[in-house]
């Protein structure tokens, strides 16, 4: 299969789904996906300016879960340098 081949079988697979779709159709996935991504960065504004402590515990928890993850390989790995 040559670069070409490849390239023109990605573009089949991966040509946008609003391709050859009527002018209606963008509004509307326009207007809905709008919509989803306010209302996500409207909740991530409000839990960041009235409840800014609930990013610190998700940040602190998050570190704490990375930490007890990483901890065993970590150990494993000075345990077999020595």
């Amino acid at each position: 299969m040559e670069v070409n081949e490849v390239g023109k079988s990605v573009q089949k697979k991966f040509t946008s789904f609003l391709s050859d779709k009527p002018m209606w159709v963008f509004w509307i996935t326009y207007s809905i996906l709008s919509g989803i991504l306010f209302g996500i960065f409207y909740a991530a504004m409000y839990l960041m300016a009235q409840l800014w402590w609930v990013p610190v515990i998700v940040i602190i928890v998050i570190g704490m879960i990375w930490g007890t993850l990483a901890y065993p390989k970590e150990a494993q790995k000075l345990k077999e340098k020595k």
